[in-house]
């Protein structure tokens, strides 16, 4: 076994890669029919139903209304005026599409009798009051359903239209429609000028026995407190008690001086008052002399001199007449101090009570207030509901409206329905998206593995090549075995591929290309023993002698293939039935086979016992590749035993058949007996159905035109291979992105 090979552990693993726009345009072209499936279906059925059903006409009729509100009290609120002009022409919207207006409608034109509603009471029994409403409603129902309001954006216009089979018909609904809202409207005003007038009657004796209530009330307030006028009485109030203010003040001034002249005299102080008077003066002035001429005759003469004893009584009788002057001005300014205080106390209580007569006052001033408000109150809501009675009786006859129709409807001569080209163009704009729907949708709900690039991104192994198709019913007739593509001209494009297959096996590795190789698969039927069979035919061509080994020891039939019987063949051999290799001639050239002999009970154990690996190695000594078959990975451990005898591995995929989950999991078992796994193959590629891969057509193109037309190729088909040129070839695919790589390995 070549240790040079790529181990399957040496491949980078590489992350998915992400679709490009080639990839969905070709996902498009290979489900082109579901997307032109869908988009006909769908076209058609528009097509059918535009082209059959009956035309439907519309009559349009402009009607102005304008917003009006009744000023039954003089109020002016801008937001609210705003608010209301909104609900106003909602609310006029929802009643031109009300049921009473259809209603007065079918009444007035008899709709019940006209022929296309005569079937709503064709089932009604006379008299049944119950069944003949219920067919009423319907009729009502009816009219609704074909009636369509739309307001002109940023004006008081709003269209109204009636659309039906009859033009006739839907010109008389739309326009006895607008007549009888513009009569429903004069109706409705009229009955809120009735209901304002006799509201405000009612309001009006009731206002005015509040009005009288409240004069009597003042009157009677007026009359028991004498309140004749109560703006004079509180002013002169308001006067006496600022004068009595003032008067206070002042007397509080006057007895602080006082009380202060008071403490200092009574504290024996010197005030002014007493230093400042003439008698007391002219006193201190006697005595000052009396005293001088005692201290003059003190010299002289004794104290018992009868001088100076008239001048000692002289000088007492002057202390006596200071004290006596003293007592007289103390006491005088105590009777000041007193009657100051005595003014200040009677000046407070006259505060007082001038306070009590002012707080009682402006208490009587608001009593008398709150009654001179409610008559002026009362009196004003009369007056106002008098005025707004009298200009409601005076406009509930007046016969005026905001509602005005501006255009009557014209009977329509030309329908609004079915709208055939519009119609087909959405059908077809819509069957295209929901194909294109449709096609990516059956893309992701196909797990099957198509192509190369799948290939390579799901199982992270190289793709060594794509089989085609192949078509084995024309080589029924030669004589060579019709399933050995490559013995003859008859499909070119396979034997092309089993070429190339051929030099990514011999350049897969560095140095010596595997001298054994084991085809086998991950399910059966997918071609793992033709491709087996033409690979050792495109071999024995470019290298000798080459031995196809039948190791399907379940399900032989290589056999079949070379119209061979099965014995003696591998089975005879690991059995010990024989020595020699069971080899075959076949008429391939240099190709050799060996069959699988009998059906053993245990093929597992036959095929990984040391006589397997006895007859590969006088298999490698006498022929130089060796290619076995093998059984599917998934059913049986049989190729996975013959895998660790190899030198290369081979994994057949079948095109859009083997689930990529399946595939991953052969791989995988593969992976973990450490098999030499080269790459897969995706094999019966529908080519003439699905026609995206290009490769086949540009390889085998240059191919032709390098090496000129190859022996065994009938010259009229060089045309028919001639490659694919514009959108389609592009469409077709890109080239094989694994081979590409191995060649360049090697």
């Amino acid at each position: 076994m070549n240790n040079d090979l790529t181990t399957p552990e040496e491949f980078p693993a590489r992350p998915h890669p992400g679709r490009t726009l080639h990839d969905y345009l070709r996902v498009l072209f290979r489900r082109r029919w579901a997307v032109l499936g869908v988009l006909a279906v769908l076209v058609a059925t528009t097509a059918l139903y535009s082209f059959t059903a009956a035309p439907i006409y519309q009559a349009t009729v402009q009607i102005l209304i304008e917003r009006t509100q009744p000023q039954i009290l003089d109020t002016k609120d801008p937001v609210a005026a705003q608010v209301k002009s909104e609900e106003f022409y909602q609310t006029q919207y929802k009643l031109l599409e009300s049921r009473a207006l259809a209603k007065k409608v079918a009444d007035k034109l008899k709709l019940h009798q006209h022929p296309l509603y005569a079937d709503i009471f064709q089932d009604v029994p006379a008299g049944d009051r119950t069944r003949m409403q219920q067919a009423e409603e319907r009729l009502v129902d009816a009219i609704r359903k074909n009636l369509e309001v739309s307001p002109i954006r940023n004006s008081s216009l709003v269209d109204v239209s009636f659309a039906g089979p009859d033009p006739q018909l839907a010109t008389r609904v739309v326009n006895t429609l607008a007549q009888a809202y513009i009569e429903q409207s004069l109706d409705l005003r009229f009955e809120a000028s009735q209901e304002a007038a006799a509201w405000l009657q009612q309001k009006l004796a009731e206002a005015r026995r509040k009005l009288e209530d409240s004069e009597a009330k003042l009157n009677q307030y007026k009359r028991e407190h004498q309140i004749v006028a109560l703006e004079d009485k509180e002013s002169i109030t308001a006067q006496k008690l600022e004068q009595l203010n003032r008067e206070l003040v002042a007397a509080q001034t006057r007895r602080l001086d006082a009380e202060t002249k008071y403490r200092e005299v009574s504290a024996g102080n010197p005030i002014p008052e007493v230093l400042n008077n003439p008698l007391i003066q002219t006193l201190i002035s006697e005595e000052a002399k009396i005293i001088a001429q005692l201290s003059e005759l003190n010299k002289k003469y004794g104290p018992k001199h009868p001088r100076m004893i008239q001048l000692n009584q002289e000088l007492a009788a002057a202390r006596g007449k200071i004290a006596a002057e003293n007592s007289r001005i103390v006491q005088s300014i105590k009777n000041a101090y007193q009657m100051a205080l005595n003014q200040e106390e009677n000046l407070k209580k006259a505060l007082e009570e001038q306070k009590n007569a002012t707080q009682d006052l402006d208490e009587r001033g608001i009593q008398y207030r709150v009654l001179l408000r409610d008559v002026e109150t009362n009196r004003a809501l009369y007056e106002n509901m008098l005025k707004s009675l009298k200009e409601t009786t005076a406009t509930e006859n007046l016969p005026a409206t905001n509602i005005r129709i501006v255009y009557a409807a014209s009977v329509p001569d030309k329908p609004v329905k079915p709208k055939k080209a519009r119609n087909i163009l959405l059908a077809a704009v819509l069957g295209l998206f929901l194909g294109v729907a449709a096609a990516f949708g059956l893309e992701n709900l196909d797990t099957t593995l198509k192509t190369p690039e799948e290939v390579e991104s799901w199982l992270e192994v190289p793709s060594l090549a794509m089989i085609p198709h192949l078509d084995l019913g024309q080589n029924r007739d030669s004589g060579e075995p019709a399933e050995i593509v490559v013995l003859n001209g008859k499909q070119p494009l396979a034997a092309e591929a089993y070429r190339g297959l051929r030099t990514s096996i011999l350049f897969s590795a560095p140095g010596q290309a595997p001298k054994t190789l084991l085809v086998t698969s991950s399910l059966p039927l997918e071609g793992k023993t033709l491709t087996a069979a033409n690979l050792a035919a495109v071999m024995a061509q470019a290298e000798g002698e080459v031995l196809l080994v039948d190791a399907d020891l379940r399900r032989p039939t290589v056999h079949q293939i070379f119209h061979l019987d099965k014995e003696p063949g591998l089975s005879n051999f690991l059995v010990g039935g024989i020595d020699d290799l069971p080899v075959r001639e076949t008429p391939a050239p240099k190709v050799y086979v060996v069959t699988c002999g009998k059906v053993p009970p245990n093929p597992s154990e036959l095929l990984g016992s040391a006589r397997m690996r006895e007859f590969l190695d006088k298999a490698r000594s006498r022929f130089n590749r060796i290619i076995i078959d093998s059984p599917p990975l998934m059913s049986v451990t049989d190729a996975a035993i013959l895998s660790t005898m190899a030198d290369g591995v081979l994994l057949v995929v079948k095109a859009e058949a083997v689930p990529r989950q399946a595939a991953l999991e052969a791989r995988n078992d593969l992976l973990e007996v450490k098999a030499p796994l080269l790459g897969a193959l995706l094999n019966n590629v529908p080519l003439q159905r699905d026609g995206y891969y290009n490769y086949y057509y540009n390889y085998y193109y240059r191919y032709r035109s390098y090496y000129g037309q190859e022996e065994g190729t009938p010259p009229r088909r060089r045309k028919a291979l001639s490659p694919p040129s514009g959108l389609l070839a592009w469409l077709k695919g890109k080239p094989n992105r694994g081979r590409g790589r191995e060649s360049q390995r090697g």
